[in-house]
């Protein structure tokens, strides 16, 4: 095999074990944590979670309570991880992801904007490709769905605008065939230029809540607090290091369950300006509240 065809396995192996995910080489021993990485079609590398010595969803009677959340968990990490860098999520299988590696080295931009839509996108249902783009970053719907429009307002927007970046939809056509289905042709989007650590903390509390709990989707919305979120009366700068939380609610879900489950992730909730709605909160960490 020639350094070529190793390399995207190699450069996986190195990534994952930067960021302290333990990679296993060979058979697996007995009740081993970690990831075993290897080389499928056409360069392409499966990453696979193993979790008590074994690879594979561990979902079942015979598995230990718990082991199922923990190994989603682990799959979450090392995608989290690779995108991170640029790499696109291929296929997801029920032994793990597979990831491309970047044909080059990416400009910032793309590699952020690719982060966001391959952390949370779904491999199948869209397929994004990221350029530069005038001094932002171009997103063109490359696979996935037959349906343009579905790929971009089901996938990327919300993915995109709850990363805190500014998004442009460009179409195509005049007149009135700005108006026919399927004529949204890209997006051209900026990362957050400011208050960039709060729009992460944002994005760690949403994965929090939508790992917890089922059926969370795009309904918590999570964002930096601004100064009109808080309650009249507040320091001028009260709002900095806070985040404002909203859940448009869900018939299986009470508020009450999330602000127990917040508070245990280390929050701090206060009543926002909006206080007589029940489901909107100011969230800050409990070791900086106010």
């Amino acid at each position: 095999m020639s350094t070529q065809q190793t390399l995207p396995l190699d450069l996986a192996r190195q990534i994952l074990a930067a960021a302290s995910l333990l990679v296993i080489e060979g058979t697996p021993p007995e009740g081993s944590r970690g990831y075993q990485v290897r080389e499928v079609a056409e360069g392409a590398v499966m990453v696979s979670p193993v979790l008590d010595g074994r690879i594979g969803p561990h979902a079942g009677a015979i598995f230990r309570t718990g082991a199922q959340d923990e190994w989603r968990g682990m799959n979450r990490a090392a995608r989290d991880v690779l995108t991170a860098e640029g790499w696109q999520r291929t296929d997801n299988t029920w032994d793990g992801d597979v990831f491309r590696a970047p044909a080059g080295p990416l400009a910032p931009i793309v590699k952020e904007t690719v982060h966001v839509l391959e952390r949370d996108g779904s491999p199948g249902y869209a397929q994004f490709d990221v350029t530069p783009y005038m001094g932002a970053a171009r997103v063109d719907v490359t696979g996935g769905w037959n349906c343009r429009e579905l790929s971009i307002s089901d996938v990327a927007l919300p993915a995109l605008r709850a990363a805190g970046f500014s998004v442009d939809t460009v179409h195509e056509g005049e007149g009135s065939e700005l108006r026919q289905w399927g004529t949204l042709h890209h997006l051209v989007v900026r990362p957050p230029v400011e208050r960039r650590e709060e729009w992460a903390r944002a994005h760690t509390v949403r994965r929090f809540l939508q790992g917890r709990f089922t059926h969370v989707e795009w309904e918590v919305q999570m964002r930096p607090a601004l100064p009109e979120d808080l309650p009249e009366g507040s320091e001028p700068a009260a709002h900095l290091g806070a985040l404002f939380y909203r859940f448009d609610g869900h018939a299986i879900h009470h508020p009450q369950t999330f602000d127990d489950s917040l508070r245990e992730l280390g929050y701090d909730l206060q009543l926002s300006r909006h206080q007589w709605w029940h489901n909107i909160r100011i969230l800050r960490p409990v070791a900086v509240a106010q």
